[in-house]
């Protein structure tokens, strides 16, 4: 059921016992690239017994009584509430002050960490702000977990560079980048259990240089690493002796400069032997002929584009920057080309969003259904929509959240209009948005309140109530209205989040001064 695609090490004398845990269900940690190639690389770590959890791991092979450390892999703010779920699973002290002795060291890495650590932070002992070569450091001292005093162990590794401990706080801590360019990531182990089935996925790139204003992946990821083409065919051809089944990954997948070669040699590939090919996500100004003729040659029936906004004005305002012609012609061209459907990705209360960029929206779906009706060949469409969440580190990080009212009337409005059109429609809870866009912005004061959430059983009502009886308390403000939370008049350096150097902070305030 599982196909590793390096070499195991079989002898290993391993100084500590670590779990790395994912805080979903199996079949999502499987289809997970970033928490894949990390677990490779404690696997492969001969000095380190690493075994996989997840929320529905029923056995493991270390008792909880031996693990030395347990580290989780946050890709959503949500994660935190399986986090909690999973320490409490294992009897394991919640918070790092909690800890003894001989407690495991709880730790924690990924985008949501980088982003805004400080929500969690009560959580771990200690925290990765980067990328994986951030945890090489921090391996070596956690392998002297037997030797030296817990405390000692946290100093070391507060003086490790894109390490952050609660405990012994830097005043900056600096995002430590990965070179991908020859080290391209892809799929380390196939599983048949995985939510994409047998599915080896490549990273293309990692960031994006287009840099919309809402997107914590690129203003995250600067600057933009291309993966070398030579590195990135060999990764296929690697793929290709163990499945048919490929995945390009990236934030901006057709922009790699080699994109038209990497396409052209799987096409290669694909008239040799089948191969199904999926992309995470399609650029309107980059979707060419030849890429979608590609995508149905590799048995892909529907692709997905994102809008974000259905007027030009929105659009640019945003840094989207696609036109109308530009949408129109992609979708002819998917409709001509003989795919049988397009996924539209858009999103409603986006900053200076009114009424009518939501018409202009529903005006843009009907130009695309006359077009579909044009062309007289079957193509479905699908509108999803979801709630803009402020995050850090990008222009938008300051602006105040829609209100829920607004975004409820919009949302149905939409629902009501597109249905009209025979499109398919589908929206985001707005109150797990709601929760995200919290989660996001917020401070460590968050910790005991989240803790019971999970024990009145981590559920939206469980959130509400909780809230009303903390705000009975404390004087907390409204539920929805802490969603809110403009920053204006709050200096850089005094964000929650302020203390993460992402070496970008002169672009994002040119770019936020534009906006004004």
């Amino acid at each position: 059921m599982e196909k590793f695609l390096y070499e195991r090490l079989e002898n290993k004398t391993p100084k500590i016992n670590l779990w790395f845990a994912y805080p979903a269900i199996e079949s999502f940690a499987m289809a997970s690239l970033g928490y894949l190639t990390i677990f490779q690389m404690f696997d492969s770590d001969p000095e380190l017994y690493t075994e996989r959890v997840y929320t529905d791991s029923k056995t493991t092979n270390i008792n909880p009584d031996f693990v030395d450390a347990m580290g989780f892999s946050v890709s959503f703010e949500l994660d935190i509430l399986n986090i909690i779920k999973m320490l409490k699973k294992y009897n394991f002290p919640l918070k790092y002050e909690e800890r003894k002795e001989n407690d495991p060291i709880i730790f924690a890495g990924g985008p949501v960490m980088m982003s805004n650590p400080v929500p969690y932070e009560d959580f771990f002992d200690f925290i990765s702000i980067g990328e994986k070569t951030c945890l090489l450091g921090a391996l070596e001292i956690l392998k002297k977990k037997r030797e030296l005093s817990r405390d000692e162990i946290l100093k070391r590794l507060s003086e490790v560079e894109g390490i952050y401990v609660a405990k012994y706080k830097k005043e900056k801590v600096k995002i430590v980048r990965d070179d991908i360019k020859n080290n391209v990531v892809y799929t380390p182990i196939l599983s048949s259990k995985s939510y994409f089935e047998n599915t080896f996925i490549i990273e293309l790139e990692r960031g994006c240089p287009r840099m919309c204003n809402f997107c914590l992946a690129s203003w995250l990821n600067l600057p933009v690493r291309y993966g070398e083409y030579d590195q990135i065919i060999k990764a296929i051809d690697l793929g290709l002796k163990y499945t048919n089944k490929l995945a390009l990954l990236g934030a901006y997948v057709a922009g790699h400069p080699k994109f038209s070669d990497i396409i052209s040699y799987i096409s290669k590939k694909c008239a040799i032997s089948p191969v199904e090919l999926s992309i995470s996500s399609l650029r309107a100004d980059l979707a060419d002929e030849n890429l979608i003729k590609t995508l149905i040659k590799c048995n892909q029936k529907t692709a997905t584009i994102a809008l974000e906004a259905g007027s030009q004005r929105l659009r640019d305002y945003i840094g989207k920057n696609l036109t109308k012609e530009q949408i129109l012609n992609t979708l002819n061209t998917a409709q001509i080309c003989g795919l049988k459907g397009m996924k539209i990705y858009t999103m409603i209360g986006l900053p200076e969003e009114t009424d009518e960029d939501i018409e202009e929206l529903i005006e843009l779906s009907k130009e695309i259904k006359k077009q579909i009706k044009k062309n007289k060949t079957p193509f479905d469409i699908t509108i999803s929509t979801s709630t803009f969440i402020p995050k850090a580190h990008t222009p938008f990080e300051r602006v105040e959240r829609c209100d829920n009212k607004t975004l409820e009337k919009r949302a149905q409005y939409l629902k009501k209009n597109l249905h009209k059109l025979g499109f398919n429609f589908r929206c985001s809870s707005i109150e797990w948005d709601t929760i995200q866009a919290i989660l996001s912005r917020y401070d460590k004061s968050l910790a005991d309140f989240l803790i019971k959430v999970v024990e009145k059983g981590g559920n939206i009502g469980a959130f509400k109530q909780t809230w009303r009886e903390e705000n009975k308390k404390e004087h907390l403000m409204d539920f929805n209205e802490c969603s809110k939370l403009p920053f204006d008049n709050i200096e850089a350096k005094n964000l929650t989040w302020g203390f993460i150097d992402t070496s970008n902070a002169s672009l994002k305030k040119k770019r936020q001064n534009c906006l004004k």
